[in-house]
């Protein structure tokens, strides 16, 4: 789904999102946070800065977002990140505590912020996230048709910029994809994939065994290569009870998260980059870059 297929006014009479930041720790014991000396995986510095803080940046930068829900274990251990209880005692940001796993905590979030306006979900590991790919994803969600809208990137354009980066991706034919961590719930019939989520969260990592639960002649499909990326969503719409599709991000690193070190080795990569872009005459100012 391009944001430039679908001309004309939103369904939705306010143009905005209330946005839901996953970060609490899928495992309480990961080795990553260690490395760091941090307690959880949000508060990993990338270029100085933590992920947390990154992610909350871009999306109140977002000409989309309205209100951020941050659902994270106790705030107490976010105390040193520069603005946050400003921006919670603005009523910018709001504290929800998360559950024992990501899908519980996400569907505990999207019933505080889905008061009538449609929610963005995204997690705190997502340190390249920018305002422009928010805006990108917002208005291409507003303007489509489904409950739940789906960002994914091209993997052939991801390994055209990133060639030895390694990220899970579905295998469809025409092309194969990776998700960018960015979910847009356009309706309360969207928040049924939540439930289906606390299903499937173990198998995150395996796509084939994620499909098999659409059906095995899906399945099947699936893995000769036979099943195209709408055909998916159409039967994907069937098992969740809700209208999905895709929104196809142009942006290779939208659909890098920082899951390993590898990862958070590129991640610093990819934002001295843009830094040395915005600021050609030298000088390390990934801190407080304006651009990151």
């Amino acid at each position: 789904m391009d944001a430039a297929r679908r001309p004309g006014r939103s369904r939705h009479d306010r143009p905005g999102f209330n946005a839901v930041v996953l970060a609490g720790e899928r495992k309480r014991n990961s080795a990553l946070p260690g490395k760091f000396h941090v307690p959880i995986k949000a508060l990993i510095p990338v270029c100085g800065r933590p992920m947390l803080q990154r992610v909350l940046d871009s999306l109140l930068a977002s000409r989309f977002v309205m209100q951020v829900f941050l659902c994270s274990p106790e705030m107490s251990e976010f105390a040193e990140m520069p603005g946050l209880s400003q921006a919670i005692s603005s009523g910018r940001i709001s504290w929800v505590r998360n559950e024992q796993t990501p899908s519980r905590s996400a569907l505990k979030a999207l019933e505080q912020a889905g008061g009538g306006a449609p929610v963005l979900l995204t997690t705190a590991d997502h340190a390249l996230l920018t305002a422009e790919m928010v805006d990108f994803f917002c208005s291409a969600a507003l303007n489509a048709p489904e409950d739940l809208l789906v960002g994914l990137a091209r993997l052939d354009i991801i390994r055209k910029a990133f060639p030895d980066v390694r990220r899970t991706f579905y295998r469809f034919r025409g092309g194969c994809y990776s998700s960018c961590n960015l979910f847009g719930f356009m309706s309360r019939k969207a928040f049924r994939a939540a439930g289906f989520w606390q299903e499937i969260e173990q198998e995150r990592k395996h796509p084939a065994r994620i499909i098999s639960r659409f059906g095995w002649t899906w399945a099947a499909r699936y893995l000769a290569g036979r099943l195209g990326l709408e055909q998916a969503f159409i039967r994907a719409s069937a098992v969740l009870g809700c209208n999905a599709g895709p929104v196809i991000m142009p942006f290779p690193e939208a659909a890098i998260d920082v899951d390993t070190l590898e990862d958070w080795q590129l991640a610093e990569k990819i934002i001295e980059a843009r830094c040395q872009k915005q600021h050609p005459s030298g000088g390390r100012q990934c801190s407080g870059c304006s651009a990151l």
